[in-house]
């Protein structure tokens, strides 16, 4: 199999496509929401009948049945957040109208998907760990020989490692996308040699990002502070729901990230 040559990455392309999937496709992500919501009313109602059902517990103490309760609500939390994935990826990047039961998939894409999540997060606690032992152990170690200019130059390395673990984890966002569309040709290697040399523009996708979000939230926090000046009863549930309509757009676009970096580097 053939190593994929360099991509350039568009950062404002990436951004507007990831910005249009979230807006074409609200509807479905909503219904994919909703499945699973309904999916995972039983385990919503174990644990509030183990633990929740005569008050807030004491999580320092929880009995056996309700960790159980909890870990199964969780579980069941975390795989329908990589089902909800993997469809939504596949709807972004193949247009695929998956049936209802598609919709609630557990298949191998799923736990190939999953799998490389953990990957990804063993990656990024590797860089996390590094950054830790500059600042509490490296740092401390240089004080003695470079005095003041020990703390400065260790937050100069950390940040510098901290950026390196950015890049690194676009380019497994874009890996993770070709998992969830099954493309079996774009590998972990391809994905690293595709993306490869795209610091600057990484830093620039990475501001466009912001900002993007930075203006949902403006317009969310504008409707919040105009409720508070008009009398209406009826314009603060409407607000209210605006509001977590434009919370659901801004998580579609961080979630419309990785087949926004896939199709740049595909």
């Amino acid at each position: 199999m053939s190593v994929l040559e360099r991509r350039s990455l568009p950062p404002m392309g990436a951004i507007e496509f990831a910005i249009e999937k979230a807006f074409r496709h609200y509807v479905f992500a909503l219904s994919l929401l909703v499945g699973w919501g309904v999916l995972l009313l039983p385990l919503v109602a174990l644990v509030w009948y183990v633990a929740l059902r005569d008050g807030m517990p004491d999580f320092r103490s929880l009995s056996p049945a309700a960790l159980g309760a909890f870990g199964l609500l969780g579980l069941g939390v975390l795989l329908a957040s990589f089902s909800i994935e993997v469809n939504w990826n596949r709807r972004i990047l193949l247009d695929e109208r998956p049936s209802l039961l598609q919709r609630l998939r557990l298949d191998g894409v799923v736990w190939r998907y999953a799998a490389g999540v953990l990957l990804m997060l063993l990656v990024l606690a590797i860089y996390a760990a590094a950054i830790f032992a500059v600042m509490t152990v490296v740092v401390p170690a240089l004080t003695p020989m470079a005095g003041t200019a020990a703390m400065p130059l260790g937050i100069v390395v950390a940040a510098l490692i901290g950026l390196s673990g950015l890049f690194t984890f676009y380019r497994l966002m874009s890996w993770l996308a070709g998992v969830s569309a099954e493309d079996g040709d774009f590998t972990l290697r391809n994905a690293c040699s595709a993306s490869r040399g795209n610091r600057i523009a990484f830093l620039a996708f990475t501001f466009w990002l912001l900002f993007s979000l930075a203006v949902v939230g403006g317009l969310g926090a504008g409707a919040f502070f105009a409720q508070q000046t008009l009398p209406q009863p009826w314009v603060k549930p409407v607000v209210w729901a605006g509001m977590v309509l434009l919370a659901w757009l801004a998580l579609l676009i961080v979630h419309s990230v990785p087949a926004a970096l896939y199709r740049a580097f595909r």
